[in-house]
Formats: C-alpha cells, sequence, structure tokens
C-alpha cells in the first residue's frame, strides 16, 4: 500500500535518471513472492525478458540462482543486472557452470507464502535499467527528494519538494 505522500511527475529520458535507479527507489510488492513473481507482475517485466535479459539478481546482497524459490520479504533489498563482464560478474550471473562455487554466498530458496505488504528497496543496473526503468518509473517508485534532485540536477520536476519521500512517476 502506498504512504499518503506527494506525487510528482518527471517527464520520460532526463539525464541521471539511470544513475538514480542504480542508487536505488523503494517500489512496494507483496511479502513471500519469488522473485520471478516481483519482476513480472509488481515491476511489470515481460516474462521472457525477465527469464532472458535479467541475469544476474541479489538479494541483500546474495546472488540468485532459483528466481523461482528465493522469496521477498519486507525491507529486502533486490537489484536486478543484465550479465556482468569478467569471471566474476559470470560467476554471480544466473544459471552459469561456476555458480557452484558460490553457493555458501547464493541466496537461498524460501517456502514463504504471500503475507502482505512488503517495501522493496530496488537497484537497476546497466541494460536492465536503460530497458526497464521507464517501465518500473510508470507504476510509480518512492525516492527521496534530495536524490531525485541530487541525480536530475536541472532536470527535477519543478513541483518537488524540499526533502523527504516522494512518489516518482513518468
Amino acid at each position: 500500500m502506498q504512504e499518503d505522500i506527494k506525487t510528482v511527475t518527471m517527464q520520460s529520458g532526463i539525464p541521471g535518471t539511470i544513475t538514480l535507479l542504480q542508487k536505488g527507489v523503494v517500489i512496494h510488492a507483496t511479502s513471500g513472492m519469488s522473485i520471478r513473481d516481483f519482476m513480472v507482475e509488481t515491476i511489470g517485466l515481460d516474462p521472457d525478458y525477465a527469464e532472458t535479459r535479467v541475469r544476474a539478481i541479489f538479494v541483500n546482497g546474495s546472488p540468485v540462482d532459483d528466481i523461482d524459490g528465493v522469496k521477498i520479504n519486507d525491507g529486502d533489498e533486490v537489484s536486478l543486472s543484465g550479465a556482468l563482464p569478467g569471471i566474476s560478474g559470470i560467476a554471480m550471473c544466473r544459471d552459469t557452470p561456476i555458480g557452484a562455487f558460490r553457493s555458501d554466498i547464493s541466496a537461498k530458496a524460501s517456502d514463504a507464502t504471500s503475507t502482505g505488504d512488503a517495501k522493496i528497496y530496488l537497484k537497476l543496473f546497466n541494460l536492465i535499467a536503460q530497458e526497464a526503468g521507464k517501465t518500473l518509473l510508470r507504476k510509480g517508485v518512492t525516492a527521496q527528494a534530495e536524490d531525485v534532485r541530487t541525480y536530475l540536477k536541472e532536470g527535477a520536476p519543478d513541483d518537488l519538494p524540499k526533502d523527504g519521500p516522494i512518489l516518482l512517476k513518468i
């Protein structure tokens, strides 16, 4: 459930938007839903896009392989990225043969069930920020007015409050 905060509409394509999405925004979801359901139902990604383009997923800093088994909970930090460069990046991506070498740090599947509202701190990186950021911003995200001002600079909306959380949409 969205808080009673000021809704601010911004124009699409403003420089700094990707940096804001990399810094992170808050999105409302259902606690206990799978990562796959979070990407498709909450963010609005096409199921095929979520499966094939989102290659690296982290929940609270742990890489995710099983997007159906790993569940989100209120307060979690979720990071989504396309393929990452280098051997370290390859090791952190989903469905990689060398993923077994990081099994101790990987997010574990859970049998949690959907239970209620969850605020998820979401970060989008590289191609995912560029390609899916607009979809996310159409739904609306909660961000700090100070962060919007910092990252969008002169592109920040005129009706932006001085500080505090806002619901940011395009």
